[in-house]
């Protein structure tokens, strides 16, 4: 009995050693052949050929605010109660349209007591005339001494004089009446309007401000490098707002159709100045620009994202703007190398536009570059690029 216990027991253990080493040896080998498989495997990513495209150079700017060069204020000529406004806010006049209307009650008074003045000066001189013509004959029969003809002729000049005051006095008075319709001093659009019917306006008080739109100008600072990227600067320059104000782009659509105007609208724009000037050494420099507004759409004020574009295309080797990343204040890309592992090469980038950069060194027409979802895999590994366009 014992025996065959110490038999039955053998036999247990030793199927126990064998399955715990089968077991060992399955794990092993299959270890082995998941690394051997992993190490094989190729991680799929997409990449974007090198080729030469075509380039506007364009500099960003984070905000622009724009001024007019050309507005002045409607004045008051003379004391009044504003009875009319005949403009409103953000309305076209033309020089010398009437603005609006101011009521002087002294004015017609004035001119009351003026045409009084005028008319007893008129009827004194007439009389002085008289005395003077009488003379003058009984003078030619030697009736009367030439003393008393020649008084009788200062007395008619004097007379003749106080008649054209008279006279000058009524026409400034009238003149007054004029001045009671105030008038555009420009043409252009009303920018403010100060008074409202029914104000007492003083002389010389602003009734509107009038500002001409048709040209608007911004100075800006620009770092030396993004400078560069639009260098010449004596081309042809468009700048673009990717989202204008909404009042501005109602302002836009009441004037023109709604089709003329997308999300990138665009303005001819002249560089006029550039302190420092080109040549001398600067991180930054101060531009100031010039921007067609005929068409009226602009406003004055603040503008967020705004760019300044070069017209003039250039042909250049490019890569998307998304592809570069900086690395230690040098722009690099990822790439496939000939042993088709994940690689990284330095590159010296030139002008770039909103979408592709110039590649001036480091890479040749044809040349694969990866174009997003490297950031969680090692140098060195094994990859397939699949290829946009191909």
């Amino acid at each position: 009995m014992k025996r065959f216990y110490f038999a039955a027991t053998l036999v247990f253990f030793v199927l126990s050693a064998t399955f715990i080493g089968y077991g060992v040896y399955l794990n092993t080998t299959s270890a082995s052949y998941i690394e051997t498989m992993l190490a094989a495997r190729a991680v799929s990513l997409s990449g974007i050929r090198v080729a030469y495209r075509d380039l506007r150079p364009e500099v960003f700017l984070e905000y622009v605010d724009l001024k007019t060069r050309t507005q002045a204020d409607a004045i008051a000529q003379v004391d009044g109660r504003l009875e009319e406004l005949y403009v409103t806010q953000g309305q076209a006049v033309e020089r010398g349209q009437p603005i609006a209307k101011l009521v002087n009650d002294e004015v017609p008074l004035s001119i009351a007591r003026a045409d009084t003045d005028v008319a007893r000066a008129e009827t004194s001189y007439q009389q002085a005339a008289g005395v003077v013509e009488r003379n003058q004959r009984l003078a030619a029969e030697d009736a009367i001494a030439a003393s008393e003809l020649e008084s009788s002729i200062s007395q008619m000049l004097a007379l003749k004089a106080e008649l054209d005051a008279a006279r000058i006095a009524r026409r400034q008075i009238e003149q007054q009446r004029g001045f009671q319709v105030v008038t555009a001093p420009l043409s252009g659009s009303i920018l403010v309007v100060y008074q409202q019917p029914g104000n007492f306006v003083g002389k010389g008080a602003p009734v509107a401000m009038v500002a001409d739109f048709s040209k608007l100008y911004f100075t800006t600072l620009v770092e030396e490098k993004e400078l560069r990227n639009i260098t010449p600067l004596d081309g042809e320059f468009s700048l673009l707002f990717h989202i204008l104000k909404v009042d501005v782009m109602e302002k836009a659509f009441d004037r023109a159709p709604v089709s003329v105007f997308g999300n990138d609208t665009a303005f001819g724009v002249e560089i006029s100045s550039v302190s420092p000037p080109p040549g001398e050494d600067a991180s930054v420099r101060s531009i100031t620009c010039e921007v067609d507004n005929r068409l009226g759409i602009l406003e004055t004020g603040m503008y967020d994202d705004v760019v300044i574009r070069k017209e003039t295309v250039k042909r250049a080797l490019a890569i998307p703007l998304s592809v570069v990343f900086d690395r230690g204040g040098a722009p690099r890309v990822y790439l496939r190398d000939a042993d088709s592992g994940l690689a990284m090469r330095g590159i010296k980038t030139g002008a770039h536009d909103s979408e592709y950069v110039e590649v001036v060194e480091g890479l040749d027409e044809g040349d694969i570059v990866i174009l997003s979802g490297v950031e969680e895999f090692d140098l060195g590994v094994r990859i397939d690029v699949y290829v946009e366009g191909d």
